[in-house]
């Protein structure tokens, strides 16, 4: 199942809405300065402000559009270490 991909930049992460029994966010990657937020459904506007969520695609996470824009924003925010693969 594609899903989708988000950095969250204060290492908070959506929580289900009222209502809902679904689990929304499949898996959370924490790291020191940022998460890495996987989602069966898009964040609404309201979590995307709450979480600071930046939008990485659709898709799975090693596909290169993923990829591409994680190293695009983490280098932005000059957290990104090249490895040298």
């Amino acid at each position: 199942m594609k899903t989708y991909w988000y950095v969250s930049l204060n290492n908070k992460y959506p929580k289900p809405m009222k209502g809902q029994h679904r689990r929304v966010v499949m898996s959370v990657q924490m790291k020191a300065k940022y998460s890495i937020v996987e989602m069966i459904r898009e964040a609404t506007p309201v979590e995307i402000d709450h979480c600071k969520l930046i939008y990485l695609g659709k898709g799975f996470f090693f596909d290169t559009q993923i990829q591409q824009g994680l190293a695009k924003n983490l280098s932005r925010m000059k957290i990104w270490k090249q490895n040298s693969t």
